[in-house]
């Protein structure tokens, strides 16, 4: 798995303990129309939005939840693109003071609505990814790093064929998140829950490398909160949604993780080069979130300085642990076996690799 695949399964997974919501009180209450609003980072963005006192109104298909948010209005139709889409109940004379986009990675989707909306709405927001970049080799990447041009087809390049097009239909008045991987409650995606299911298991846990690659990651509230604070500020351009606030190792993200869900595991950190070479063990795929510096130093280390500054804020890793488990436990993740989706090792494997690594290390 490349990083190509690696976001695009964040991306399709998708989506400090007081959030933006918290600081939306005595905004003026807007009403927002949201695209979606029923799969993963869709109901964190419209919690917040409800939290801020925004009249929120959802429009989807229908199919996904369609019991969630009884007390709210709700709008049908399609999104499918090339004249298949069924837009009618956008296409009318309402006018909306927002409308957050939530929910295609095609391109065409975005600019179509974008395009339907724009004399009826003051504020345009959409939930993007860091796949629109395209070099992650140097560290501290910054929202004006290059991004992908004219390469629509794949995950990161459609995304960020969709922020250009609404540059172009919403100069200064669009908002963008560039999120990281985005865990949390209701996270369809395999990457995190593999880490919660194995240390939940207990015994010697096979770690990689010596703990010090850095992570980056976003809880999904926390999206939905940034979201929220945006809408409620009209805040425009564009942002890098990653966290935590500071550096995050590896060594302390799993030692964290299993804190927050009471696991009683014993991390084994075995050689990267090892693990790699020797083992056929690779990052990002089979031990989700790690990313060696040697292989790409900017993947885990792009600055949210910007979005930091402007009040982004994020929850510890143990509240995002303790809260994804219980989500995990309660819900279809339970009883998954991995390798699941691209991501984790199997028991066997993982028992081979220990063992093969006690004896190297002696």
């Amino acid at each position: 798995m490349d990083r190509r695949m690696f976001c695009a399964a964040l991306g399709a997974a998708t989506i400090a303990a007081t959030g933006a919501a918290g600081r939306q009180t005595g905004a003026a209450r807007k009403k927002v129309l949201v695209l979606g609003g029923t799969n993963f980072v869709g109901p964190a963005v419209v919690d917040a939005l409800v939290a801020g006192g925004h009249e929120v109104v959802l429009f989807n298909r229908g199919i996904t939840r369609a019991d969630d948010y009884p007390d709210l209005r709700k709008l049908r139709g399609t999104r499918a693109g090339a004249g298949a889409s069924d837009l009618a109940a956008l296409d009318t004379d309402e006018r909306w003071d927002a409308v957050v986009d939530t929910w295609p990675e095609q391109s065409a989707l975005v600019e179509e609505t974008a395009t339907l909306l724009r004399e009826r709405t003051d504020y345009y927001f959409f939930v993007s990814s860091i796949a629109v970049y395209t070099d992650f080799s140097a560290p501290g990447l910054t929202e004006g790093a290059a991004t992908w041009v004219d390469e629509p087809g794949w995950y990161g390049g459609e995304k960020a064929v969709a922020e250009q097009r609404l540059a172009e239909l919403y100069p200064d008045r669009f908002g963008v998140a560039r999120c990281h991987a985005i865990l949390g409650p209701n996270d369809p995606g395999a990457g995190y829950h593999y880490w919660l299911q194995r240390l939940a298991r207990g015994g010697d846990v096979l770690a990689p490398g010596d703990g010090s690659a850095p992570v980056q990651y976003v809880d999904v509230r926390d999206v939905g909160d940034w979201v929220a604070d945006c809408v409620a500020a009209a805040r425009p351009g564009v942002h890098n949604v990653c966290g935590p606030e500071s550096t995050l190792t590896m060594r302390a993200f799993l030692e964290r993780t299993a804190a927050g869900i009471g696991a009683d595991a014993n991390l084994v950190w075995a050689d990267a080069d090892f693990l790699r070479s020797e083992q056929g063990v690779a990052s990002f795929s089979d031990m989700p979130y790690w990313t060696p510096t040697d292989e790409d130093a900017g993947f885990a280390t792009i600055s949210n300085a910007k979005a930091v500054a402007a009040g982004l804020t994020f929850r510890p890793v143990e509240v995002s642990a303790r809260d994804a488990w219980r989500w995990h436990r309660s819900y279809f993740f339970k009883d998954r076996a991995f390798p699941h989706g691209g991501f984790g090792l199997a028991p066997e494997k993982e028992a081979e690799v220990l063992a093969a690594w006690a004896v190297r290390s002696g």
